[in-house]
């Protein structure tokens, strides 16, 4: 596949009068554009190579991925296993900039899946606006706002995260899932999240782990998505009788 994800937010053609979609950057994973938009706000396009409902741990890049990172003024991957496949296509010709958060960001070993983890995600927020303020020198004011704005809706997310958790600690804090890519999760809030092959479990619905819902759903960002997953996850450690939805 060579599908590219354009996700709203820039719409930019003009980009010497450095206005809106100004800068071009591209992505491994929807779920990182959603990130990269959010801290660029309407001064940056932002493309994902992975598109939505694609599973990031199988993709492999197409004849479309080397004409966009061509154009693009900056890369930003996820780091680790999860977009390892971008390195070839990179070493091929690539932007002059390229931003890797994984290293930056408190590793969990060669675990890519840090988005799970709100703090985490401040953090990579904070080190995209940098480097947004860095390619586009002019919109660096532009940059701190619009990110100051989204940061303040993470912190708000881990604020309740951990409210809501509290409210059903109990003997049993463990959930099987669909998918073991919650370590980061587990390590910020202890609710342990396992993959079906780990043992038993309290079990909920499927979480959302590497992609994002449709336009118009709730998961369709990542805001959505986590405040999703933690409702089933307090439904699954109350058996049912609470529920948690954070107002992000």
């Amino acid at each position: 596949m060579s599908l590219l994800a354009p996700v709203a937010g820039g719409c930019g053609s003009d980009r010497p009068q450095r206005g809106e979609g100004t800068v071009q950057v591209v992505t491994s994973t929807a779920t990182l554009a959603d990130l990269v938009q959010n801290a660029g706000g309407r001064r940056v396009e932002v493309q994902s190579l992975v598109p939505r409902f694609a599973y990031p741990h199988d993709w492999r890049p197409g004849a479309g991925t080397a004409a966009a990172l061509e154009d693009a003024d900056l890369v930003v991957m996820l780091g680790g296993e999860l977009d390892a496949w971008l390195a070839a296509p990179l070493e091929r010709g690539g932007p002059a900039r390229e931003l890797v958060l994984l290293p930056q960001l408190d590793p969990l070993a060669d675990d890519s899946h840090w988005w799970q983890d709100p703090v985490r995600v401040q953090r990579a927020v904070k080190l995209v606006r940098n480097e947004l303020a860095r390619v586009d020198v002019d919109g660096a004011g532009y940059y701190e706002a619009a990110a100051a704005e989204y940061l303040e809706r993470l912190r708000r997310l881990d604020d309740e995260t951990g409210s809501c958790l509290a409210a059903v600690r109990s003997a049993r804090e463990r959930i099987v899932a669909q998918h073991s890519g919650f370590a980061y999760f587990t390590d910020r809030y202890g609710i342990e999240i396992v993959g079906p092959r780990a043992g038993r479990g309290a079990l909920g619905r499927r979480l959302w782990a590497d992609t994002l819902g449709p336009p118009g759903s709730r998961a369709e960002s990542y805001l959505g998505a986590f405040a999703l997953n933690l409702g089933v996850i307090v439904r699954a450690l109350s058996d049912g009788e609470r529920s948690c939805r954070p107002r992000v």
